[in-house]
């Protein structure tokens, strides 16, 4: 590591890759920006990952493979966090098993963390049409604005696990991906440092191409991604209750969001008889009011009232 080529770590969580992440391998290859670790963290894959990233490893020496150790829970925010904690680089990045990397991606992002100094710097990503072409849609504008926190929040401005490049100083003593949460986990941990005052730049070019290739709990529309979407709303009401990071008038416009969200799953849950949920549900609901928002009329709004107050009473 040098002081004009400081090591970058790339950190990638991987299960059942085989059949793709040596496209996503050889993309981080490519990159113009050469001084880089790539730390590939299996969580259990039954498919032969490991042999294809071995492949790497004794082929290039900035590649290292480690299995998710007992102490992290399974699952990619598990792999991340141990990831992270074998970096040696002085900054973090990221990615996923299956996505590419353009190859100025790494050296656009560092030359804007250096010459602004921020704690991170966010770039675009676009969703992959053709593999061969490299064409992509675009989903998701980046913008900078004063209520980035609130804006994350509500999901007008989208980060990705792709998107930022960390300074690992500012990481430290931080935590990290939720390895509670399944989905919603990068909403979750972005939206934290954004309540705390993240300090961010934006590269407003699409440096990385993601795959919609959704598979496990992501896939369906079940009961399970619909308890962990609340559950992450749930953390970072929590959040937001016990720490105050925001300042009121933010604060109380977030409260408004998360009321409207909480309302709007409630009903979903009725629909689709998640009763299990509900009661989940019910209690982010009571989070909501707890902090200077607390309202009758919701009570109104709501089918089946007595339920709440059986909860809470």
């Amino acid at each position: 590591m040098t002081k004009d080529s400081p090591l970058i770590s790339i950190i990638i969580p991987a299960y059942n890759r085989a059949h793709l992440i040596s496209k996503t391998l050889d993309s981080i290859l490519a990159q113009t920006y050469q001084n880089w670790e790539c730390i590939v963290v299996d969580d259990g894959s039954k498919d032969g990952t490991e042999n294809v990233v071995k492949r790497y490893c004794n082929n290039d020496k900035r590649f290292r493979f480690y299995h998710r150790p007992q102490n992290h829970l399974s699952g990619g925010n598990g792999a991340r966090n141990f990831g992270f904690e074998k970096s040696t680089g002085e900054y973090i990045q990221w990615f996923d098993s299956d996505d590419l990397m353009m190859p100025e991606m790494l050296r656009q992002k560092l030359n804007e963390i250096v010459r602004t100094n921020c704690d991170c710097v966010v770039t675009r990503g676009g969703e992959l049409i053709d593999e061969v072409s490299l064409t992509y849609n675009l989903k998701w504008e980046l913008f900078e604005t004063e209520t980035s926190a609130l804006e994350h929040i509500k999901g007008n401005l989208v980060f990705g696990t792709n998107g930022p490049l960390f300074k690992k100083s500012y990481l430290i003593n931080k935590k990290l991906f939720d390895e509670e949460l399944k989905i919603r986990q990068e909403w979750e941990f972005f939206s934290r440092l954004l309540m705390i005052g993240l300090d961010f730049r934006i590269v407003n070019e699409v440096l990385y191409l993601y795959r919609n290739e959704q598979d496990g709990i992501r896939k369906n529309i079940s009961k399970e991604k619909f308890l962990y979407q609340n559950k992450a709303l749930r953390k970072i009401i929590v959040y937001l209750n016990t720490f105050r990071p925001l300042d009121s008038a933010t604060e109380f416009e977030a409260r408004k969001y998360f009321f409207a969200i909480t309302k709007l799953n409630y009903k979903r849950a009725l629909k689709n008889k998640y009763y299990s949920v509900l009661k989940y549900i019910l209690k982010n609901f009571y989070l909501v009011f707890k902090g200077n928002f607390i309202t009758y009329g919701f009570i109104k709004s709501i089918k089946k009232p007595k339920v709440f107050f059986k909860i809470f009473k």
